[in-house]
C-alpha cells in the first residue's frame, strides 16, 4: 500500500503530545505548517505564542494581526514527507472562505514531487481537529489517499458542527471574517449572537438578550446534535469540546465556566465525551479575547 503523509495547519492547535503521537503512528509521516499572528511590532508562529500574550495584546489596545501559511511553508512540508518516505499527502486546512491558506496548500500541491490531496474542511480549531484525527486513523489503515480525502471531506460537511459566542463582533469585523453576522454589528449592544460555522463562513443561529439565554440556546443545538448524530451514525464515539480563547480553563470567561456546568448537566446521549480545548491563537486574533464555544462532533 502507498504510504501516506498527513499534513495540517495549526488553526486545528493540535498540542505537541498529541501531535508526536500521530507522527509515531504513521512513521513519522505528519507535520503542522504555522500561520503566525503579529501583536504589535511583534511576529511570531502560531504556535510561538500564547493564548495569554495575544489576549493581553488585544485588551491593551495593539494592533494584531494574522498571516497565512504560505506556498513555500507547504511545499517544505511536503518534500520532507517525500523524503521520509511518503508515497503521497494529504493536506487539511481551515476553512478557505476564512483564510488564503487553502490556495497556498493548493499551490504547494500542483508542484509537489508526489500526489498531494489537499481537504478544505470548512472548519478551524476542534472540528479540524477531528478531522485530522480521522485521516490519521484512515492513513493508518492504509485507505487509499482519494478514498480518504472524499472520507474527510464528507465527515467535515455532516458529523461536526461548531457553535460560539464572541465577547464581542469587532474584532470578527475588523479582521474580515465577520461573513454573514456583519448584520449583527449594529445591534451589538442590545443583543447577545450565537454564532456558527456553515459552509466555511460565520453564520448567526440566534440572536438573544442575555448571555444566560445564549447559554442555553448553544446546549439546545449541542444536544439536538448530538442526539442526530447518535441516531445517523450509533457505530461512532462522540464528543463535545469546550473552546475558550484563553490559556486556562481558570481565566476563561464566565460564559466559558457558565457552558462546562451547562455541558455536564446536560441530557446528552450515553457515552457522550467531554473535554476543553484552547482556541489557537491565530483564530484568537479574529474572535477576541472571552470568545468560547462548543463542537460537537463524532469520533474515529
Amino acid at each position: 500500500m502507498t504510504a501516506l503523509a498527513v499534513i495540517c495547519d495549526s488553526t486545528a492547535n493540535i498540542d505537541a503530545d498529541t501531535a508526536e503521537a500521530y507522527s509515531e503512528r504513521l512513521g513519522g509521516l505528519f507535520a503542522i505548517v504555522d500561520l503566525s499572528v503579529t501583536v504589535g511590532d511583534d511576529s511570531r508562529a502560531d504556535n510561538e505564542w500564547t493564548a495569554t500574550e495575544v489576549c493581553a495584546g488585544m485588551a491593551s489596545g495593539l494592533a494584531v494581526t494574522t498571516s497565512l501559511a504560505s506556498p513555500e511553508q507547504f511545499s517544505t512540508a511536503i518534500s520532507e514527507m517525500a523524503e521520509a518516505g511518503a508515497e503521497a499527502v494529504l493536506v487539511l486546512t481551515m476553512s478557505a472562505q476564512l483564510s488564503g491558506t487553502h490556495a497556498s496548500a493548493q499551490q504547494a500541491a500542483g508542484e509537489a514531487p508526489v500526489p498531494v490531496h489537499v481537504v478544505d474542511t470548512q472548519l478551524t480549531s476542534a472540528g479540524m481537529a477531528g478531522a485530522v484525527a480521522l485521516a490519521v486513523a484512515g492513513a493508518q489503515r492504509e485507505v487509499p489517499v482519494e478514498s480518504l480525502a472524499g472520507e474527510v471531506t464528507d465527515w467535515c460537511l455532516a458529523e461536526t458542527r461548531t457553535f460560539f459566542m464572541p465577547d464581542s463582533l469587532e474584532y470578527l469585523r475588523r479582521g474580515g471574517r465577520i461573513g454573514a453576522a456583519s448584520s449583527l454589528v449594529g445591534r451589538a449592544l442590545s443583543i447577545t449572537p450565537v454564532l456558527g460555522l456553515r459552509d466555511g463562513t460565520v453564520t448567526p443561529l440566534a440572536r438573544v438578550r442575555t448571555r444566560v439565554r445564549a447559554v442555553d440556546r448553544v446546549i439546545n443545538l449541542v444536544t439536538e446534535s448530538a442526539y442526530e448524530f447518535s441516531e445517523l451514525y450509533p457505530e461512532r464515539g462522540q464528543e463535545v469540546v469546550l473552546l475558550h480563547a484563553e490559556a486556562t480553563f481558570d481565566e476563561a470567561s464566565n460564559t466559558a465556566h457558565r457552558l462546562a456546568a451547562a455541558v455536564r448537566d446536560a441530557d446528552l446521549p450515553d457515552g457522550t465525551q467531554f473535554r476543553q480545548a484552547v482556541l489557537s491563537t491565530v483564530v484568537t486574533a479574529h474572535v477576541g479575547p472571552g470568545s468560547t464555544g462548543l463542537v460537537v462532533q463524532t469520533t474515529p
